[in-house]
């Protein structure tokens, strides 16, 4: 039997993630937030220190978005969102590669978003974590290759969340919607099976940040 290790699997999108690869017969290893509070790098570590288990793949789709103006943002802001969004994909992958928990064939997928190839007013934190986190993917990928570990990223677009629904008015998500060629959000069971595919499908792709947003960012918001 299969292992994945998932973080953030209590969010939405990292809930659909485990059913998915339970429904294939997966043992899923997905510690919550009191077991792993990737807000602190100090939690973050003492985790490690008892985690010492051989897996097939690596999610993590632990995720921090709260949209403030530059004016209003504080280096506080700035690190939190980096701390959860990409300083624990490191600490975390690290600690898999050097002490060789991934197993050959093995895949590393990252949750990342379509801010981080470009931005919006008011994500300066959120975006440049995101397009940090894709430079993880890219160069990792570049590093663990030889081992046959597979590194990429699943870059959403607008899903169907609370989340999305929090940080978005109703008519805003209604504009999302008009924007997106295959008009509709995502469902978080379509982001579930890009990473799946890259997880247990996928052959030869290496280093990407695959793209899951309807069309929006091929030029579908100019519509």
């Amino acid at each position: 039997m299969k292992t994945l290790f998932l973080t953030g699997g209590t969010g939405e999108i990292g809930a659909a993630i485990l059913e998915k690869f339970k429904k294939q017969n997966y043992t899923v290893l997905a510690p919550n937030r009191l077991e792993l509070d990737l807000q602190s790098s100090a939690a973050v570590d003492n985790y490690l220190k008892e985690l010492n288990v051989t897996v097939d793949s690596f999610v993590h789709c632990a995720g921090f978005n709260t949209p403030k103006p530059f004016s209003e943002l504080s280096e506080d802001d700035v690190r939190n969102t980096f701390q959860i969004n990409a300083f624990s994909f490191y600490s975390l992958s690290h600690h898999l590669v050097k002490h060789n928990l991934l197993k050959n064939p093995g895949s590393i997928v990252a949750i990342s978003s379509i801010y981080g190839d470009f931005s919006r007013k008011g994500r300066f934190a959120y975006s440049a974590s995101k397009h940090a986190l894709n430079g993880m993917v890219k160069t990792l990928a570049l590093e663990l290759g030889e081992k046959n570990i597979k590194v990429n990223a699943v870059s959403p677009g607008f899903v169907d969340t609370k989340m999305t629904s929090k940080n978005n008015s109703a008519a805003t998500i209604e504009d999302f919607k008009k924007r997106i060629p295959l008009g509709r959000l995502a469902a978080v069971e379509d982001i579930a099976e890009v990473v799946y595919f890259l997880s247990a499908n996928n052959n030869y792709i290496n280093g990407q940040c695959i793209i899951a947003d309807g069309g929006y960012s091929v030029g579908g918001f100019q519509s």
